[in-house]
């Protein structure tokens, strides 16, 4: 017996152990020839989005296992392919996606045929920037500046390729492009110069047109200006943040805040809700603050719970979680059950916090928290719950017995199964499957003779209860439980609900005795 008890320990320590995740399908996809890649390729032409989604996970598998094993019959498939259907394909997205791919295993010397393709209008600009990401690809971009100087195209692709060679040679030759540029290439001649100067006059320079296309009405071009202010000047860019922050645009906002999160202090976050006052404002800054875990405004974060605009509270609940402030919990508590749950119950799966606590705690409040947390349990299981759970077995409230019942399965371990038995036992007959299933999944992965000791424990149980435990002793599938149930069957006054278990019994081993004792 104590040897049994040993065993339980193990079992329920190994129960409590984070699950590792093994990966569903090990077998790897084998794709080292064009036409197996183009098949792939044509799956991004679906109008099912799964499907895209799948040819997606599965293009960049491929071309990461052709970077790490080197197989040259793999990378020529897939840069082939890539470089004749992008010709032909015309979808934006998945066109970028292609081109994508191409960096992860291509190497300078892949370069010339990825750049051959600047002659195709429709996807030059794609290319040159492929191009730019592959290093060690610098002449390509060099010998065509220089080469078509006097009618030279794809000025923005080509200063993201400069910039992202780190090319300083070709610094002013970027600086005579501005004059005449329309502001998105502005937008990358100014990025490639940050990177490649070499000296403060083109530092000034860039300095110069941050500040203007920031002032630009035009949103993305706006965005871009913020963020080469804030890389030219750092926190010193605070006030133009500050300033975006009253902007219409939402896009505008939110990017103003992202900025901002390398400056974040407590007088930072009290400017933005200062600045932020009303509407979808409010509401960036309240999921800012969540997204920073920053509680230096908590007390301005528990007064939106308040608030009388249900986009405003539903946002503050989930920032109050992320932050995981206790006063800011406490505030949300009485709320569970509410006109909030929804919220509340996805805040609380996604909880880094003290989640056990916090349902304790929670639980002991009136019928429709105790409903709240039940349905937070069910789908953020916790074996630490059990006892909550058994105890609201036994509610006055049917709908909180029903739903305790229906969890049961979710909270239980192997150590529980003697309360489980019991349970069993002298559970309402409405009651009986689900307990069974939560002792099969208490019990479902430890040895025989747990099993077998759960069987043996038994025999004070009324003949008239016991075939409660006959699906039980199928689903463990032991040698003792398939002679209980035979016995059941040949000598007990159940035969029948002994057979339809004898019938569910899994374990081939004893399918030949079952046979012959059903005959």
């Amino acid at each position: 017996m104590k040897m049994l008890k040993k065993i339980i320990v193990v079992f329920v320590l190994m129960a409590l152990l984070p699950s590792v995740v093994f990966a569903q399908n090990s077998k790897k996809v084998r794709c080292n020839r064009e036409d197996c890649v183009i098949e792939i390729l044509e799956k991004l032409k679906s109008t099912d989005k799964n499907v895209v989604a799948e040819a997606k996970r599965t293009l960049d598998s491929l071309a990461k296992d052709a970077k790490f094993t080197g197989d040259s019959d793999s990378k020529n498939a897939l840069k082939k392919s890539i470089i004749s259907f992008a010709e032909k394909f015309n979808n934006k997205e998945n066109r970028e996606f292609m081109f994508s791919l191409l960096p992860i295993f291509c190497s300078k010397e892949d370069a010339y045929e990825i750049f051959e393709l600047v002659d195709n209008e429709s996807i030059a600009d794609y290319a040159i920037r492929t191009v730019g990401d592959i290093p060690g690809s610098e002449g390509y971009i060099e010998k065509y500046i220089i080469k078509n100087q006097n009618n030279l195209r794809y000025k923005a692709a080509l200063a993201y390729a400069v910039g992202k060679l780190g090319m300083s040679n070709m610094e002013n030759e970027l600086i005579s492009w501005i004059k005449g540029a329309d502001d998105k290439t502005k937008v990358e001649i100014y990025n490639a110069l940050w990177v490649i100067k070499t000296n403060d006059e083109t530092a000034k320079i860039v300095k110069k047109g941050a500040n203007k296309l920031y002032n630009s009405k035009v949103s993305e071009i706006k965005i871009a200006g913020m963020k080469l202010v804030v890389a030219v000047d750092g926190e010193k860019a605070m006030p133009k943040l500050y300033k975006a922050l009253i902007s219409d645009d939402r896009n505008v906002r939110v990017e103003a805040l992202n900025l901002m999160k390398p400056f974040v202090n407590q007088k930072v976050c009290a400017t933005v809700v200062k600045k932020c006052k009303k509407g979808d404002a409010l509401i960036d800054a309240i999921n800012w603050l969540g997204d920073i875990k920053n509680d230096s405004q908590m007390e301005f974060l528990i007064k939106q719970l308040s608030s009388e605009d249900k986009k405003v509270v539903a946002a503050t609940i989930c920032a109050i979680f992320k932050i995981d402030n206790p006063d800011g919990v406490n505030a949300v508590k009485p709320m569970f059950g509410g006109e909030y749950q929804r919220v509340i119950k996805e805040s609380m799966i996604a909880y880094e916090g003290n989640y056990r606590a916090v349902l304790n705690d929670v639980v002991r409040g009136d019928d429709k928290q105790k409903l709240a947390v039940l349905q937070i349990v069910e789908s953020r299981p916790d074996v630490g719950m059990f006892n909550r759970v058994r105890e609201l077995l036994y509610s006055e409230n049917q709908e909180i017995r029903d739903a305790a019942y229906n969890d049961l399965k979710y909270v239980v371990v192997i150590s529980h199964y003697q309360s489980l038995s019991a349970l069993l036992e002298n559970c309402d007959g409405k009651y009986v499957e689900q307990v069974q299933i939560a002792i099969k999944n208490a019990v479902k992965n430890a040895p025989d003779a747990i099993k077998d000791e759960f069987a043996s424990t038994l025999k004070h149980v009324k003949p008239n209860i016991m075939p409660r435990f006959y699906n039980v002793f199928a689903y463990f599938g032991t040698e003792l439980c398939v002679d209980k149930l035979i016995d059941a069957y040949k000598n007990g006054d159940y035969k029948f609900e002994a057979k339809e278990a004898l019938m569910l019994v899994e374990n081939e081993q004893f399918a030949e005795k079952i046979r012959e004792a059903l005959k």
